[in-house]
């Protein structure tokens, strides 16, 4: 019985995700998730906070903030903190968007470590055009 509702549950899972990543729309079409087949410009993404390889004392919080661009519109975007001890995303942030060509992002993290613990942060952005840009930069936080 455990083994049929595990069929039924990853079929449904798998028909919504075939179905909201389907390719829907065509150039010039009027839906927001229209895919843009003349779009080949990637999104330009720019981090203001933090610095690459900027050290923080435990107790203080990682501040991740930026502004991505593109000449036409932007679709989706994530930005996550990852430990680099143990590969574990300790903060997520997700982001979309059908209208805009410029957008801000921040994420925060109070960070706390009993060891010097170096963390991986990363900023990915994709426009209409399925063009993705991806940053990512070095923290350091010490106990």
């Amino acid at each position: 019985m455990n083994k049929y509702l595990y069929f039924i549950r990853m079929f449904v899972l798998g028909s919504v995700v075939m179905i909201s990543c389907s390719k829907v729309g065509s150039p010039g079409a009027e839906t927001p998730d229209a895919i843009d087949q003349n779009d080949d410009v990637f999104p330009t993404i720019t981090v203001s906070k933090p610095m690459g390889n900027q050290v923080y004392t435990s107790g203080d919080s990682i501040i991740v903030e930026g502004k991505v661009t593109d000449e036409k519109t932007l679709y989706k975007g994530k930005v996550e903190i990852k430990n680099d001890v143990n590969s574990l995303v300790v903060a997520n942030g997700n982001y979309e968007t059908h209208f805009l060509a410029t957008m801000d992002y921040r994420l925060a993290y109070k960070a706390v470590v009993t060891t010097p613990t170096d963390f991986t942060i990363r900023v990915e952005f994709q426009d209409h055009g399925f063009n993705t840009s991806i940053t990512t930069l070095k923290v350091k936080v010490n106990p």
